[in-house]
């Protein structure tokens, strides 16, 4: 009964993508204040904004302008990401799903900190939450996001997670790719802007205490090579692709440093190739164990 009733629910979001009502606000008990003279310098992090939003949503028009405009003007120190539901593959709609976006446009902060739910008069309801999120006190972790253009839709990405907390670190780790200026279309006919298709690192990590650890012991990394083209995503450009980090609180789930990453060099044909073939190896493997044996994977 449960699935018959979720599969419902998702059935009603596709044919009815406009719940979402002017100037509803939910702060999850938590209430935000405008703040006054507040600079990038006192965030004590970069914070994140994920936006959920639907192609034929009407009121998620004006939230991706508002958000967009944000951005642009510099004020505030934050990275955002749309959450494009009806075009979302199955990674991005797990995280549409671990959010409990039901009703679009709804606009998370720091993941589930706090969050806005309907379009809003003006922009000042995001710019008080996304100061809110900064503010807060986050523990002491730096991250860095490393991307190579390998061609073809190619992405080797490299996620470096650094603790500098006396204590073990537990969290988990996401990293978002998104074009910024998207394929897909909002109700208005405009591009979305940081639109993600995919989430190819979503993990647990534990980072040991700094000052217990070997000179490069304090550290987290995970490489990921993603081939865009294996996902319909094969004509994705070097200069519109980036990649977006962040990593979240094991305790509250709450965003604590972000980051983010963009393409840098150029493939070439013998890179390509040996891509191809490390993608054919991986996929093949398991119907070839003495390969495996011989190659030690």
């Amino acid at each position: 009964m449960k699935k018959i009733f979720t599969g419902i629910i998702i059935m009603i979001m596709l044919m009815v993508p406009i719940a979402g009502a002017s100037n509803i606000l939910s702060i999850n008990s938590k209430e935000i204040t405008e703040p006054s003279n507040i600079s990038n310098e006192e965030f004590t992090h970069k914070v994140l904004v994920e936006s959920g939003t639907m192609t034929t949503c009407p009121y998620c028009v004006t939230a991706a302008s508002q958000l967009y405009n944000i951005y642009n003007s510099g004020d505030l120190d934050f990275h955002y990401v749309s959450l494009v539901w009806d075009e979302a593959n199955r990674n991005v709609r797990g995280r549409i799903k671990e959010l409990g976006i039901s009703n679009v446009p709804d606009v998370f902060f720091d993941g589930k900190y706090t969050h806005i739910i309907g379009a809003q008069s003006n922009e000042q309801p995001y710019r008080n939450a996304i100061t809110q999120a900064g503010m807060r006190e986050v523990p002491d972790i730096n991250l860095d996001v490393n991307v190579v253009w390998s061609g073809s839709g190619t992405l080797k990405i490299e996620v470096t997670v650094v603790n500098n907390e006396p204590e073990k670190y537990n969290g988990h780790l996401r990293a978002y790719i998104v074009e910024k200026e998207s394929r897909w279309k909002d109700n208005g006919g405009n591009p979305y802007h940081y639109a993600v298709l995919d989430i190819p690192i979503d993990k647990s990590l534990a980072v040991v205490a700094k000052s217990v650890a070997k000179p490069i012991g304090d550290t987290y990394t995970f490489t990921k090579t993603w081939f865009g083209f294996l996902y319909g995503f094969g004509d994705v450009t070097k200069e519109n692709i980036m990649v977006i980090a962040a990593v979240f609180d094991g305790d509250s789930g709450y965003v604590v440093e972000t980051a983010s990453g963009e393409p840098t060099g150029s493939a070439s044909i013998y890179q390509t190739s040996t891509l191809l073939l490390n993608l054919f190896l991986e996929r093949s493997i398991g119907h070839f164990p003495l390969l495996a044996r011989l190659l030690n994977l």
